[in-house]
């Protein structure tokens, strides 16, 4: 299938169209397996894709679980026994277009590239250039199991497409119950649009007769299952409270506005301080300044007066 591996466990390994039995086979038994604990990341950081660990896929292929149904002759798997063996299947898997060699990228590395922003919940990857045989390698899916129910979905859908075709040809008895179910589903549609415009008038005409508005059907547009549209039967609406801000008349304003001018002035008049002039402070103290700074000091006599 191929050549040995080289000292460093890198491979060049050609591609092909069509995919082997064999291969596909060993993918449906790997893909979703347990043993591989595979996880889902972002390709080039856009496009979703399961990758594992090479060690995981060798460890699902040398598992007792494996060994068990490849001992089934139905489900055609090959015998592995050693890791040899399972390095080829693996080549063999590559060829077949069935995995691809990727490479995790941490955090710096994702904001390092231009337009792409790391994701916490899948790890971005990578495609590598070359398959490297490492047992931290990671290698991505690019199988997917087929829907078991798929062939069934398309014999049903041919087998309407037919019956709709062939209409004209059906029994008298089945194109009149068609007909009946039609006319059904159009009553329905009527019934509907009858109720929500005679609901809509009993809603504009309590608005004038009645102190509330009064709803026939009131979840009738809610978002609730069919029958909880129709419970309860009608219903008041509440009207809806509004804030309303208290409004001062111009007398409270000019009230307050005065009260506050007085209290104002008189803050003003508790900080205005006595101040007394040069003359009266040496009159006080008896103390005169002259012009050089010097303090002179008054002589103070003492006269008779009489009496």
């Amino acid at each position: 299938m191929a050549t040995p591996a080289p000292a460093n466990g890198q491979f060049q390994i050609q591609t092909t169209g069509q995919r082997s039995p064999v291969a596909t086979r060993i993918a449906n038994f790997l893909f979703k397996n347990s043993i591989l604990k595979q996880r889902t990341g972002l390709l080039d950081n856009t496009n979703d894709l399961d990758f594992f660990k090479y060690k995981r896929f060798e460890r699902a292929l040398l598992s007792d679980d494996y060994k068990s149904r490849q001992q089934n002759p139905k489900n055609g798997l090959p015998p592995i026994s050693n890791a040899q063996e399972v390095q080829r299947i693996f080549i063999l898997l590559i060829q077949n277009q069935l995995i691809l060699p990727v490479t995790k990228l941490h955090y710096a590395e994702v904001k390092a590239i231009k337009g792409w922003k790391p994701n916490r919940e899948k790890p971005t990857l990578k495609k590598a250039e070359k398959a490297v045989i490492d047992p931290n390698s990671y290698f991505g899916w690019l199988y997917t199991k087929p829907n078991p129910f798929i062939l069934l979905y398309s014999i049903l859908a041919i087998a309407g497409v037919f019956a709709v075709i062939l209409f004209p040809l059906w029994p008298t008895f089945m194109r009149r119950g068609v007909w009946y179910l039609s006319m059904g589903a159009l009553g329905l549609i009527g019934l509907f649009f009858a109720t929500a415009i005679v609901r809509l008038i009993i809603y504009i005409i309590s608005l004038v007769a009645f102190p509330k508005p009064f709803w026939l059907f009131p979840n009738l547009f809610e978002d609730c299952g069919v029958i909880e549209s129709f419970k309860p039967l009608y219903g008041w609406e509440e009207p809806k409270q509004k804030k309303r801000k208290g409004k001062k008349t111009k007398k409270n304003k000019k009230t307050d506005a005065e009260g506050a001018g007085a209290g104002a002035g008189a803050g003003e008049d508790d900080k205005i301080e006595h101040v007394l002039t040069k003359k009266e402070k040496e009159a006080a103290t008896g103390v005169e300044t002259a012009a050089n700074g010097n303090v002179n000091r008054r002589k103070v006599t003492v006269e008779e007066v009489a009496e």
